[in-house]
C-alpha cells in the first residue's frame, strides 16, 4: 500500500500590536464596545454601480474612553475610514468602508480587522456581496424555492463561535409571488431570524438576519447544524437552511493565571495508519491522548470527517495534569468507496493553545 503523507498546516494571524491608552489592561470585546452588525451585506451589486460604500457603528459600553489605533483591510480594493479622536464612555462612532467594486463580475467576501484599545484582540468586521455585469432576475439569483419564496443557498456558514456567546450573518429572501407575502420561521432554540420587510413586498428580496445564541437551548461542541423553517400565511413550508458552526470553549475571559495553568494535549500520535483493509471487514482501533499541562484537560466532543470511522468513547472525557486517556474508534470498511481513503477526527477541547486536535485515520480499502 502507499504510504500516505499527512500535511499539517499551522495557521498563524499576523497582525500589528496595539499600543493601549491609559493603563493597558485590556478586556473582551462585549465588555468595551458594541457594533450595530459586524456583517454588512451589499447584495447583488452591478459593475455599473462603482464603488459601494457602508457604515458599521461602534458603541462604546465601557466605563473609560477608547481610541481606534487601526483599521486594516484584508484586500487593497476596500478601504476604511475612522474617527482617530477618543470615543468616550455611552458615545458612538463609525468605521466607514467603501468596495472599489472594480475585480469583475464576482462575488466578494472581505474583512476588516479594527484594532481599539482596552480590547484583548482584534475585532473582525466583514463585508460580501455579488457583482454582476447585467441585472438578472430573481428566478436566477434565488434557486432554492420553498412555497412563494426563495432563497440563494440551503446553507449558511457562521463560522466559529465561542460558547455563551452570539454570531450573526446575513442573507436575502425573495418572495416570487404578484402579492405581498408574511413569513415567519420555525427554529431551533439557539436561532433567531429577523426579516426585513415583512410582510415582503411582491417580486422583491428581503433582508434577513440570522442569530445564534449558543447560551440558549442545549449546550452543543464542535460542528453543528441548525435548521430554520419558512412559514408563510400559515403555511410550513417543505425544505429549510441550515446554519453551520462550529463552537469552542470561551476563552476571551481566562486570565494570565489561568493561561500559565491551562490544559495542554498531547497525542502520541497524530495519525492510525490501517494499511490494508478488506471490505467489509471491521476493525476496532484506539489512540493515546495526554496532558502535559496544569490542569484537567476535558474533551468536548469529537468530531469525524468521512464514512468510516466512529468514535466508540463516550464523551466528554478528562485527563488529569500528567494522565492520558485512551481513544476507541471503529473503522468499518462497508462504508464508502475502495481505495485510499483519510478519516480526521477532531477534538473539541478546553486547551486555549488547541482548541482543536486533529488526529488522521488511514487506510486503502481493497476487495
Amino acid at each position: 500500500m502507499k504510504k500516505f503523507a499527512i500535511l499539517l498546516l499551522a495557521a498563524f494571524l499576523c497582525g500589528t500590536v496595539a499600543v493601549f491608552a491609559q493603563s493597558g489592561k485590556t478586556q473582551p470585546e462585549d465588555k468595551v464596545v458594541s457594533f450595530d452588525s459586524k456583517t454588512h451585506d451589499f447584495g447583488d451589486v452591478l459593475l455599473s454601480d462603482g464603488p459601494v460604500s457602508c457604515k458599521f457603528v461602534m458603541t462604546n459600553i465601557s466605563g473609560s474612553p477608547i481610541v481606534i489605533h487601526n483599521v486594516v483591510s484584508s484586500c487593497g480594493c476596500t478601504v476604511p475610514d475612522y474617527d482617530h479622536k477618543p470615543i468616550e464612555p455611552g458615545k458612538s462612532t463609525t468605521i466607514d468602508v467603501t468596495y472599489a467594486n472594480d475585480q469583475g463580475p464576482y462575488p466578494f467576501n472581505k474583512t476588516i480587522t479594527v484594532y481599539v484599545s482596552g480590547v484583548n484582540r482584534p475585532i473582525v468586521l466583514k463585508i460580501k456581496g455579488q457583482v454582476h455585469e447585467k441585472k438578472k432576475s430573481l428566478e436566477e439569483l434565488y434557486k432554492v424555492t420553498m412555497g412563494p419564496v426563495a432563497v440563494r443557498s440551503k446553507t449558511v456558514d457562521m463560522g466559529y463561535i465561542a460558547q455563551g456567546k452570539r454570531k450573526t450573518e446575513e442573507g436575502e429572501i425573495a418572495n416570487m409571488t404578484n402579492k405581498p407575502v408574511k413569513v415567519t420561521t420555525v427554529s431551533d432554540e439557539a436561532v433567531s431570524v429577523t426579516i426585513s420587510p415583512n410582510p415582503i413586498p411582491a417580486r422583491t428580496a428581503a433582508k434577513v438576519k440570522y442569530v445564534i445564541n449558543t447560551g440558549n437551548g442545549p449546550k452543543n461542541w464542535g460542528k453543528t447544524a441548525y435548521n430554520v423553517s419558512f412559514v408563510t400565511d400559515g403555511t410550513r413550508q417543505n425544505g429549510a437552511v441550515t446554519l453551520n458552526t462550529t463552537i469552542n470553549d470561551d476563552f476571551d475571559n481566562m486570565t494570565v493565571r489561568q493561561i500559565n495553568n491551562a490544559p495542554a494535549p498531547r497525542l502520541e500520535s497524530t495519525y492510525n495508519e490501517l494499511r490494508e483493509v478488506k471490505k467489509g471487514e471491521v476493525l476496532r482501533k484506539n489512540f493515546k491522548l495526554g496532558n502535559s499541562g496544569k490542569s484537567d484537560l476535558v474533551i468536548h466532543k469529537i468530531d469525524v470527517d468521512g464514512v468510516n470511522t466512529k468514535v466508540l468513547t463516550k464523551m466528554p472525557v478528562t485527563v488529569k495534569p500528567g494522565g492520558t486517556a485512551t481513544i476507541d474508534f471503529s473503522f468499518d470498511a462497508t462504508k464508502g468507496e475502495d481505495g485510499e481513503v483519510i478519516n480526521v477526527l477532531t477534538l473539541i477541547t478546553n486547551s486555549a493553545s488547541k482548541p482543536q486536535v486533529n488526529f488522521f485515520v488511514t487506510a486503502n480499502i481493497v476487495k
